[in-house]
C-alpha cells in the first residue's frame, strides 16, 4: 500500500483553486450615510470585522488591541452573529466598539462602504470570504497567517499580523495614520481581486 501511494504522489499534480467573488457587486457600493447614522459612526475611521463572533476568529484579541491602540475618532465595527464571544466584547465597556449582529444584503454592503480597514486575526481559516469581499470593496486588510491569503501582502493589498493584541494595536496605529497610503492599499486590494479571485478566473483554473 505504501508503495502504491508513493507512486500516486509522484504521478499527479495538486492544484488549490480558491473561492471567487463577483467583483461588480462591490465596485460601486451605495452611499453609507444612512448606515453610519444608524450605528453612530459619524465621521470616524472604521475598522471592520465581519464574521462569526467565535474565539477562533480572534475577536477578543482584536477588541483588546483596539483598546490598547487608543485611536482618536476611530470605531471598531463587529458584524456577525454571536457564537460565544459577544459577552466578552461587551464586557470591555468601550463606547467605540459597536456590534451590529448579522447583516445581509444592502446592510452588509453598507458595512463595507463604511470601512477604512478590515481586520481578521483568525486561527485556521480556510479562505475567508469576508476578506475577499473586503478587498473587492477596495478595503485594505490586516490578516493572520491562518487566513491563508499571502497574496494580500505580495500585491500590496494588506499585511499579515500575528495573533497578539499588542502587535495588532501597533499595526492599527501605523496603518490608519497614513490615509494616502491606505487609499493606495485599497486600490491594490481591488486589483488583486480583479486579477486572481473573480469567478471568471476561477472558472479558467477549473
Amino acid at each position: 500500500v505504501q508503495q502504491t501511494w508513493s507512486q500516486f504522489d509522484r504521478d499527479i499534480d495538486i492544484c488549490v483553486i480558491p473561492n471567487g467573488v463577483n467583483l461588480a457587486s462591490y465596485q460601486h457600493l451605495a452611499n453609507s450615510d444612512a448606515f453610519r447614522e444608524k450605528y453612530g459612526l459619524g465621521d470616524a475611521q472604521v475598522i471592520l470585522f465581519m464574521g462569526r463572533l467565535h474565539q477562533r476568529k480572534g475577536v477578543d484579541v482584536l477588541a483588546q488591541a483596539f483598546q490598547q491602540a487608543n485611536l482618536p475618532n476611530t470605531k471598531l465595527l463587529f458584524v456577525g452573529p454571536d457564537e460565544g464571544m459577544q459577552s466578552t466584547i461587551k464586557a470591555l465597556d468601550n463606547e467605540y466598539i459597536i456590534l451590529t449582529g448579522f447583516l445581509e444584503g444592502d446592510d452588509r454592503l453598507a458595512a463595507f462602504a463604511s470601512a477604512d480597514l478590515f481586520v481578521l486575526p483568525a486561527i485556521g481559516e480556510g479562505l475567508s470570504m469576508a476578506a475577499l469581499e473586503a478587498m473587492a470593496s477596495g478595503i485594505p486588510v490586516l490578516l493572520s497567517e491562518g487566513c491563508n491569503l499571502p497574496e494580500s501582502v505580495s500585491a500590496g493589498a494588506g499585511y499579515i499580523i500575528p495573533i497578539d493584541a499588542a502587535e495588532i494595536a501597533d499595526s492599527l496605529v501605523s496603518v490608519l495614520a497614513d490615509t494616502d497610503k491606505l487609499s493606495q492599499i485599497g486600490r491594490n486590494a481591488q486589483q488583486l481581486i480583479a486579477e486572481q479571485f473573480t469567478w471568471d478566473t476561477i472558472a479558467q483554473q477549473m
